[in-house]
């Protein structure tokens, strides 16, 4: 297959159903990857390993209706790099209800297309391809990760981020807070997630401060841990200043 194929990303527990639906989307060109985990930490990690130009979505349980999945759109229509969701269920309240788009959750997932179950061939293949059209292509480009390790380093400029330093790597970046501590934004492409850590003081020893799977939770970590940063060191510096007052004073 050729590596211009647009990736679907089948999220359903039914291995049978996704086996089949991966054969349709395959003969019709579409590179499938397919996901039977149907929590939002497994959706979102399968989503930054892969980043699939559609996700056809099933419900979070058979007797639950769509549950947690309207969360999970909602965040992939949000992400740094938004993905079309199509919901893939067999609850035809659910089915209505986005259809709709009166109720909040409805609105926040943003579905690019409704699939029921049992499906039809022809009617998957249509709202996949409509759904497609709609998003970025994922540029895989050597050229395009520089690019998005430049991105990050202006976003890391922005909350506070000083000295940056960029990878040829994909978003690999180091960068040093107000107070002079130094810090590292890595996208860890196995795992699907950013890891942040930060150096002690002498730079000897790493601590993973924590991990996101969306850069710009990425990026607010880092802005976190700056601001409590330059809240310590204000602190600091008042009790330094009345210190000093009170020596002059005697």
């Amino acid at each position: 297959m050729a590596d211009t194929a647009l990736t679907v990303l089948v999220v359903d527990n039914d291995l049978d159903i996704t086996e089949v639906a991966r054969a349709v989307l395959t003969d019709e060109g579409y590179k499938v990857e397919a996901l039977a985990e149907l929590t939002a930490d497994a959706i979102s990690a399968a989503v930054g390993r892969i980043e699939p130009d559609v996700v056809l979505l099933d419900g979070e349980s058979q007797n639950d209706g769509y549950g947690t999945s309207w969360a999970a759109a909602a965040a992939l229509a949000t992400r740094h790099r938004a993905i079309p969701v199509v919901m893939f269920s067999a609850h035809g309240g659910d089915m209505r209800e986005a259809r709709d788009g009166a109720t909040k959750r409805s609105q926040a997932a943003r579905f690019a297309g409704i699939v029921p179950k049992p499906f039809d061939v022809e009617m998957l293949v249509d709202v996949i391809a409509r759904a497609a059209g709609r998003g970025a292509v994922f540029d895989r480009s050597s050229a395009a990760d520089a690019s998005r390790s430049a991105s990050l380093a202006r976003d890391l400029e922005r909350v506070g981020a000083r000295e940056v330093r960029t990878s040829s790597r994909r978003e690999w970046v180091t960068f040093r807070t107000g107070g002079g501590r130094l810090m590292q934004v890595y996208w860890w492409q196995t795992g699907g997630a950013y890891l942040v850590g930060s150096y002690d003081e002498d730079g000897r020893r790493m601590e993973n401060v924590a991990s996101a799977y969306d850069r710009d939770a990425a990026v607010e970590i880092c802005a976190s841990a700056m601001r409590r940063e330059n809240d310590g060191l204000h602190e600091d510096e008042d009790g330094g200043g009345l210190t000093a007052a009170a020596g002059l004073g005697g």
